[in-house]
């Protein structure tokens, strides 16, 4: 069966490879980059640093974590850029970095740093502003006041800046714009771990912050994947009734439960395909080096907010009413969801590859927008041999039907576990509650 499947995917990466032309070499691109004439703005490599003294969000201490913004907070044509939580600490170490291409002399940078609350609405700590222009040519260090809700001064924040003047494709773009990298965060449930992991007791989560998601499908929510009107699944969760309520409602817990954060969340930045590859199957890899990556399955939602994804076939997500709406937050549309592959083909000079399609009922993406997600994440990882197919697709019918049997075995095996596990706990149920 593996072999069979690693066969046709191979053949199909082998279809596609002349028609999506060779990888982009960041090197070249440098290159040609360097050689062009400057423009009158500039590129910026900004580090966030950190911050001392923040103000206490909690009685003691705070979870600090910093946004920034070029623009207003609440427009979706702002860029935007946030950092990882350090979780108890009044002084923060992020060493973040954000690139801006293409930027104004007068943009300002709107720093806000928040206080993290798991149960509630992020507690705001503080603001500080940065002016870019000329007066920062080359690398400077700043210490920037922070200014507490209140107008008080408390606390400073600590940034660096690296200006250059936009040269080449940079400096021909028509408004200000980012070459990332994507932040991303990992997180991590160890309940749904126990059913669907044999050896390693954890079950992942991914928030990938893309770029150029309003560049690509535009700023009208009307212009998105509206739920499928069509599917009967995706009716009763959208329904203006009781059940409807409900179900959009355990959806929503139950993506609050996965995408929570906690001190296991892993939290950091991704600008290639290698990057993408270590993040998604480095850990497996270490495991079992051997292991066919196309067999792999993840399910995703798109979202203004950014991509949110998880393995597909566990026997944990069985019961759910669409995996796709829990990952999008029982949202009403989204910007594009379905399932992708990662993995490198030793056929074709082991290039990373990302086969992505459409395949959701819940929203049901048109084929005719496959190329602007196809577009989104060759933006976002210029290395990545990126090939988008309608879910339709007679070959991509034959893969799919390969790794559902694999995922039918895997899941029959791991449901033994959750029955085993159920029994366990609803024998030790009257003896593990505590007073």
């Amino acid at each position: 069966m593996l072999a069979s499947i690693h066969e046709k995917v191979s053949s199909l990466v082998n279809r596609h490879r002349d028609t999506i032309g060779k990888v982009i070499d960041p090197a070249l691109v440098q290159e040609a980059i360097d050689k062009a004439n400057p423009s009158k703005n500039w590129d910026y490599t900004i580090t966030f640093k950190g911050a001392t003294d923040v103000p206490r969000g909690d009685i003691l201490s705070s979870d600090p974590f910093l946004e920034a913004y070029v623009g207003a907070p609440g427009d979706p044509q702002t860029l935007a850029f946030v950092t990882g939580i350090h979780w108890n600490t009044l002084n923060p170490v992020w060493d973040a970095v954000w690139e801006l291409l293409n930027v104004a002399d007068g943009t300002v940078l709107d720093l806000h740093i928040k206080d993290k609350d798991k149960m509630k609405e992020d507690t705001p700590l503080g603001t500080a502003k940065l002016t870019l222009g000329p007066t920062l040519e080359g690398t400077r260090d700043h210490e920037l006041e922070l200014i507490r809700p209140d107008g008080r001064v408390h606390g400073t924040v600590l940034v660096q800046t690296t200006a250059t003047r936009s040269v080449g494709k940079s400096a021909a773009l028509t408004k200000i714009s980012t070459r990332g990298p994507a932040r991303y965060s990992r997180h991590t449930s160890y309940a749904a771990g126990v059913l669907t992991r044999e050896a390693k007791y954890e079950f992942y989560t991914y928030r990938v912050r893309l770029y150029h998601l309003q560049d690509v499908f535009g700023p009208d929510p009307a212009e998105y994947q509206h739920w499928n009107v069509n599917y009967d699944a995706a009716k009763r969760i959208f329904a203006d009734t009781l059940e409807g309520v409900n179900i959009r409602n355990a959806l929503h817990s139950q993506h609050a439960y996965l995408y929570r954060h906690g001190r296991t969340t892993v939290y950091d930045s991704m600008a290639t395909a290698s990057d993408l590859g270590r993040i998604l199957h480095g850990d497996r890899l270490k495991a079992k080096p051997d292991q066919d990556l196309k067999t792999v399955v993840f399910t995703y939602s798109i979202i203004p907010k950014g991509l949110y994804f998880s393995e597909t076939g566990a026997a944990f997500f069985q019961d759910f009413m669409s995996k796709h709406a829990m990952h999008a937050n029982r949202a009403t549309e989204v910007m594009f969801s379905g399932e992708f592959r990662l993995f490198k083909d030793e056929n074709h000079h082991d290039d990373w590859t990302l086969l992505i399609d459409n395949n959701s009922g819940t929203y049901a993406p048109k084929k005719e927008d496959l190329p602007k997600v196809q577009r989104l994440f060759q933006l976002n990882f210029p290395d990545l041999v990126v090939i988008a197919m309608d879910h339709e697709d007679a070959y991509l019918k034959e893969i799919r039907a390969v790794t559902k049997q694999m995922e039918a075995d895997l899941a029959a095996a791991q449901k033994q576990r959750f029955q085993l596990f159920s029994s366990m706990s609803s024998k030790n149920e009257d003896t593990s509650l505590e007073v």
